[in-house]
Formats: C-alpha cells, sequence, structure tokens
C-alpha cells in the first residue's frame, strides 16, 4: 500500500531550528558522496538576521546566493547531507512532495510504501523529535473529471466575461444563455472551480 505521509519534526541540530520566519524549499539537490545536499529556499521575511542566523549554523556549508525579494529573500546553500532530515528520506528513497520551515519545525509531505514507514520513523527519531504525523492512502489524481454540464458552464462563463474582473455578464445572464436557473448555473460553476483547484493543489504538493 502506497501512502502519503505528512510529517512535523523538530530537528535542533540543524538551521531550521533557529529559523525565526516561515521558510519554503524549492529546490533540493542532493550529494551523499559528498556530504553535501543544495538548497533553495524561500525565506518569509525581509529581516537580515536570519540570513546572518544561517550563514553562521554548523550545518550550513556554503551560501552561494542571496537575493532579496519584495517581501523576503531567495537564498541558494550547501547543507550537510549526513544528519539531515532530507538525507533520511532521500536515503530511504521516499518520493518528496514539499517541504517547509514553520515554528522552528521542518513539515515535510512525503509518498512512500507502507512496510518502509516503521523503519523511516525510526530513522526520523534518530535526528529529532516528531511532534506530528499524518498518513493517508495515496490516490494522485491525473485528470479533472468534470462533467459534461460543469465544462460546457465554465466554457461559456469563461467566453462571455463571467470569470473576468470586472465581470462582463452577471449570473443570471450566464444562466439564461445556457437554459438553466441561476441556481444550477452557480451549482455546476462552484463544482468545477473545486475539482480544478483540487486537482492543481495536489499535482503541486
Amino acid at each position: 500500500m502506497i501512502k502519503k505521509v505528512d510529517i512535523k519534526v523538530v530537528h535542533e541540530d540543524c538551521w531550521t531550528h533557529h529559523m525565526p520566519y516561515d521558510a519554503y524549499t524549492i529546490n533540493l539537490q542532493v550529494y551523499p558522496n559528498k556530504n553535501y545536499l543544495r538548497s533553495r529556499i524561500m525565506i518569509n521575511s525581509t529581516d537580515k538576521e536570519a540570513i546572518k542566523l544561517m550563514k553562521d549554523h554548523k550545518s550550513v556549508v556554503k551560501v552561494m546566493n542571496i537575493s532579496k525579494l519584495k517581501d523576503g529573500y531567495y537564498v541558494d546553500f550547501l547543507n550537510t547531507y549526513r544528519g539531515s532530515i532530507a538525507g533520511v528520506l532521500y536515503d530511504k528513497e521516499v518520493l518528496i512532495l514539499g517541504n517547509k520551515i514553520k515554528g522552528n519545525s521542518e513539515l515535510w509531505s512525503f509518498v512512500t510504501h507502507s512496510k518502509n514507514l516503521n523503519e523511516l520513523f525510526e530513522e526520523l527519531r534518530s535526528q529529532g523529535k516528531i511532534e506530528e504525523i499524518r498518513t493517508e492512502d495515496f490516490n494522485p489524481s491525473f485528470t479533472l473529471d468534470l462533467t459534461d454540464m460543469e465544462r460546457k458552464v465554465l466554457m461559456v462563463a469563461l467566453s462571455r466575461g463571467y470569470l473576468d474582473y470586472p465581470r462582463r455578464a452577471t449570473a443570471d445572464e450566464i444562466a439564461k444563455l445556457l437554459n438553466i436557473s441561476k441556481v444550477t448555473f452557480l451549482y455546476h460553476l462552484r463544482n468545477a472551480q473545486k475539482k480544478i483547484i483540487t486537482y492543481l493543489l495536489k499535482s503541486a504538493y
């Protein structure tokens, strides 16, 4: 059975435990033989102290690039592979879906076979304190699975400018074009929007 796992870990020996702001991993490249991994992250703060804390931490090997953005920093850096949560996950060959740092903790989302979970959790406990674990069956959706009516409603709403801002047509006008009630139009439109948003979020994470 394939499982999707969301886990929260406090990793005191890592720079993540000393990050006072939310941060998001954009990309990870691993080099186990050289004992480092390359991380590209976004820090949700313009406080320079956050960068200093990272650069000075023993787990950070080298900062490659820092770019100041409107609402934070983009940081490209190398940190140690051994002793990292990412290193454990890559060693166990899981499929990593996402990672963020929040409240001095690391939040990881990944996919693996259920038979690997106990051993994996023990490995993670050897690195830090697990505060939360959530598992569920992994059932990826590869199609939007819209009904014919949902597709029709979306196409007309889009072509007539109902989805524009400001709107170029009202719900009553679209419903009249489709020969359905306003309530029926809104029902199918919202169902379609929910399916699309759910699909995109699952694809991203």
